[in-house]
C-alpha cells in the first residue's frame, strides 16, 4: 500500500517510476533528505514569521495588483528543533484567492504568503530551498485536494509536479502577542533553481521557464503565440509570463515564439517528427492524463491556464502541472468534471490546438488511453481505497490544529467547493454523496471501451415532448442521457412512451420489440412503466442498452440557520471603547462566514469607541455558508464620567446651592481667607 503516513515507514506513494536517466526524468528527489526536510508528510512543523509593526503596516498596503515585499524573520521548527531565517522577503499572495492577513478593524485573515530566502540577502538558503508559498485551504474544506493530486502525479511519474505538504503558522508582529493562523499547505516553488536542478540537474537547468495562465490576454494557447502578439512577456498579466533572469528574456521570447509557430503551422508527419524532437511527450500525455481524470478543469487542457513550461538547453519543452486545487470534484466550465469523457476533456472548441493534434497521433493516443486507465486502476494512483486510506492518515495528522485565532477555514468537510456546479461529490465519505472513484473510473473505462463513438448525436423523441427532438447529453463515449417529465404528456391509454432517434429525421430510429432493454431499429415505442412523474433515460449506443430509472424524491433538506450571540450587555463610560464579543454564535450544520453589526463593524471582536453617554443597541447578523442568517442585539450603556459629576456637585456648592451645606461651605471658606491673611500678615 502507498498511502502511508505512519512514523518509520516509506514516503507517501513510495512507488518510483524511473525513466531514461537516473539524473533526470524521476521522482528520486523526493528521497533526498533536503527535500524531505521540508517536504514530507509524515510531519507537521510550524512556520514562524516575525515582523515589526512598520513591517506588518507596509505588507497591509499590498493590493492584487501592486504587492509589497517586505522584510522579516523566520523560525522553521521541526522535530522540536528551531531553524532561524532572518531578513527574508515576505509577501501576499494569490490571484482571484487575495486577501489581506488583518482587516480594517484589526481581526487577523488567513492570506497567502511567499517567502524569498535571498530578496534581501544575497544566496540566502536554508537546507536548500531559497523560497517557500504558504497557501490557506480556501474553498477546500477537505484539506486535502492539492496535496494529494500532487502525490497521486508524483507516484505516476509526473516528476515535474512540485510538492506539497502541511505546516502550522504562526505570526508575530511587533510587541503583539503570537497569533496562529492555521494549517497551511506549504508548496515547493516552480519558480526556483533548486526546483529545475532536482528535476533537470545542474548541467540542464540553464533553459526558459514560463509560467501558462488565464490572464489579461486570455488562455496560455501557444496558437495563439507569434512574434506581435503582446500576450507574452515579462509581466505579471502575461498570458505566458516570462520566469528567468531579465538579460535572457529576448533570446527567450524568440524561442518560444519559433517553437509555438511550429507547433501551430507545421502539418502531418512534419509535425509528428518536430513534436518527437521538442516536447518531452511522455510527460506531457501523462500531464493531459492526469489533469482528464483528476478533473483538473482549470489546468492546461481544460482552460489554458495553471501550467508551466520549461525549456531545456537541449530545446526539448517540459510540462508542468500546476495549482492543483480546483480537482476531485470541485467541477466547473464544464457541465460535470467526473462524468466528463477524458477523451474530450475540453470541449474541442476550447481544447488547445496543440492537445488535438498531437492526441490525433494513433500511437499518441493509445499510449493517453493507457495512461488514463492506470489511472483509475493501478494501487497507488486514483483509486479509491487508497486515497480514503491516504485521506484519513492526513486528516489525523492536522485536525487538532485546524482552529486558528483568525476564524477561518476551521471545520474539515468532505465538500466540493460551493460555487462549483457539482455539490454532491465526496472523496472521503463516499457512501453519503457522489462516490467521485466510481464515478471517474466508470467515465474512463466506458471512453476506453467504446471510443470509435457507434454514433455522433443522439434524440430524445416522445409524448413528453410532442415527438419532437430533444438532443441528448453524451456524458461519456456513447452513453447518452436525458431527464424528462411525464406528469403532463400521455397517449390515449394513458402510458408515456418514447423512442431514440440517431439524426433527428426518423432515418435512423430505435424502440424496443420484446421490453427486454435492448432498442432494435425501427422497434416499438417504450414505456415508461412506472407512472407519472421524472425520468432519467440513459442509452448505451455501444451495446444498445437503455435504462428508464425514476426519480426518488428526497426528502427535503431544511437548513439550519446560524445562532447569533452577540454577548453580554457592555456598560462603560463616555470616551471609552465598547468590546464586543461574537464568539458565541454558532452554525449547527455549517460555519459562519460573516459577521455584521450594526454600527457597521465586521468581525467576531470588533471595538468601538463612545464619546457621548447615552444607550445604544447594537445588533449582530450572522450568516453562514448556506446564506442564512440571525440576529442578536447588545446594548452599550454609556454613562457620564463620575469626576464630572463631582465637579458639578462643587460647582453648585459654591453658587449658594444645596441649602446647609452650601452655606456651611461658604463659612469654611471665609475661615480659610481670614487664616491665610493672618499668616501673611
Amino acid at each position: 500500500m502507498y498511502f502511508n503516513t505512519l512514523k518509520g515507514t516509506a514516503l507517501l506513494f513510495g512507488l518510483l517510476l524511473s525513466f531514461t536517466s537516473q539524473a533526470l526524468n524521476d521522482t528520486s528527489y523526493l528521497n533526498d533528505a533536503d527535500h524531505q526536510f521540508w517536504f514530507e508528510l509524515n510531519d507537521l512543523p510550524t512556520v514562524k514569521l516575525h515582523f515589526t509593526e512598520e513591517q506588518w503596516r507596509l505588507l497591509l498596503t499590498s493590493t492584487s495588483s501592486d504587492r509589497e515585499e517586505v522584510s522579516g524573520d523566520l523560525t522553521y521548527v521541526k522535530d522540536g528543533i528551531e531553524y532561524p531565517l532572518n531578513n527574508l522577503g515576505i509577501k501576499v499572495s494569490g490571484n482571484t484567492s487575495f486577501v489581506l492577513p488583518e482587516d480594517h478593524n484589526g481581526n487577523y485573515v488567513q492570506a497567502n504568503f511567499t517567502l524569498d530566502f535571498d530578496e534581501f540577502v544575497d544566496d540566502q538558503t536554508l537546507r536548500g530551498i531559497t523560497k517557500l508559498k504558504l497557501k490557506r485551504f480556501k474553498d477546500d474544506s477537505s484539506y486535502v485536494r492539492e496535496p494529494l493530486s500532487n502525490q497521486i502525479m508524483h507516484n505516476f511519474g509526473v516528476w515535474t509536479a512540485h510538492s506539497s505538504t502541511y505546516a502550522r503558522l504562526v505570526i508575530s508582529i511587533g510587541d503583539r502577542a503570537d497569533a496562529y493562523f492555521g494549517i497551511y499547505r506549504m508548496n515547493e516553488s516552480v519558480n526556483r533553481k533548486e526546483y529545475l536542478d532536482k528535476r533537470f540537474g545542474p548541467d540542464n537547468d540553464g533553459g526558459f521557464l514560463w509560467q501558462g495562465n488565464h490572464k489579461s490576454w486570455g488562455k496560455a494557447h501557444f496558437s495563439k503565440i507569434n512574434a506581435q502578439w503582446g500576450g507574452v512577456g515579462d509581466f505579471e498579466q502575461a498570458s505566458f509570463e516570462y520566469k528567468g533572469k531579465g538579460s535572457k528574456y529576448l533570446e527567450g521570447h524568440a524561442q518560444l515564439v519559433n517553437l509555438a509557430e511550429n507547433f501551430t503551422n507545421l502539418q502531418g508527419e512534419e509535425f509528428e517528427a518536430y513534436v518527437a524532437q521538442h516536447i518531452n511527450i511522455p510527460l506531457l500525455l501523462k500531464g493531459l492524463a492526469s489533469e482528464a481524470v483528476l478533473g483538473h478543469w482549470d489546468g492546461f487542457w481544460g482552460n489554458g491556464n495553471n501550467y508551466f513550461i520549461y525549456i531545456d538547453e537541449s530545446e526539448v519543452m517540459h510540462f508542468v502541472p500546476y495549482d492543483t486545487d480546483n480537482t476531485l470534484g470541485t467541477s466547473l466550465l464544464v457541465s460535470d468534471s467526473g462524468e466528463r469523457d477524458p477523451l474530450v476533456f475540453a470541449p474541442p472548441a476550447d481544447a488547445p490546438l496543440l492537445v488535438r493534434k498531437i492526441l490525433a497521433i494513433d500511437r499518441y493516443m493509445d499510449e493517453y488511453k493507457t495512461y488514463i486507465e492506470a489511472l483509475v486502476t493501478d494501487s497507488g494512483l486514483m483509486v479509491e481505497g487508497d486515497s480514503v486510506q491516504w485521506i484519513a492518515t492526513i486528516h489525523q495528522l492536522i485536525e487538532a490544529d485546524i482552529a486558528n485565532a483568525t476564524g477561518d477555514n476551521q471545520i474539515i468537510a468532505d465538500r466540493p467547493a460551493y460555487w462549483g456546479n457539482q455539490s454532491n461529490y465526496r472523496i472521503y465519505e463516499t457512501n453519503s454523496g457522489k462516490n467521485w472513484y466510481s464515478t471517474r473510473r466508470t467515465a474512463v473505462l466506458n471512453a476506453l471501451d467504446g471510443s470509435n463513438h457507434a454514433y455522433p448525436t443522439v434524440y430524445y423523441r416522445g409524448v413528453t415532448n410532442d415527438w419532437g427532438a430533444s438532443l441528448m447529453t453524451q456524458v461519456s463515449a456513447d452513453v447518452w442521457r436525458i431527464t424528462v417529465n411525464s406528469d403532463e404528456a400521455t397517449n390515449a391509454s394513458g402510458d408515456p412512451r418514447f423512442k431514440f432517434d440517431i439524426y433527428a429525421d426518423w432515418s435512423h430510429n430505435y424502440g424496443d420489440n420484446d421490453a427486454d432493454g435492448m432498442v432494435e431499429e425501427g422497434g416499438n415505442s417504450i414505456h415508461f412503466g412506472d407512472g407519472f412523474g421524472e425520468y432519467q433515460i440513459t442509452f448505451f449506443a455501444a451495446d444498445g442498452r437503455y435504462e428508464v430509472v425514476k426519480a426518488v424524491t428526497p426528502p427535503p433538506v431544511v437548513l439550519q440557520p446560524p445562532v447569533a450571540d452577540a454577548g453580554d450587555d457592555i456598560q462603560i463610560e463616555e470616551g471609552e471603547y465598547a468590546y464586543f464579543d461574537g464568539a458565541g454564535s454558532a452554525d449547527a450544520d455549517g460555519q459562519i462566514l460573516s459577521y455584521q453589526w450594526s454600527n457597521d463593524m465586521v468581525g467576531v471582536n470588533p471595538s468601538q469607541l463612545y464619546a457621548n453617554a447615552g444607550t445604544y443597541t447594537v445588533t449582530l447578523t450572522v450568516t453562514d455558508n448556506d446564506a442564512l442568517s440571525a440576529t442578536d442585539s447588545v446594548v452599550v450603556t454609556v454613562t457620564a464620567k463620575a469626576e464630572e459629576e463631582n465637579e458639578g456637585e462643587l460647582e453648585e456648592a459654591a453658587s449658594g446651592g444645596g441649602g446647609a451645606i452650601g452655606f456651611g461651605l461658604l463659612l469654611l471658606m471665609a475661615a480659610g481667607v481670614r487664616r491665610r491673611s493672618h499668616c501673611n500678615s
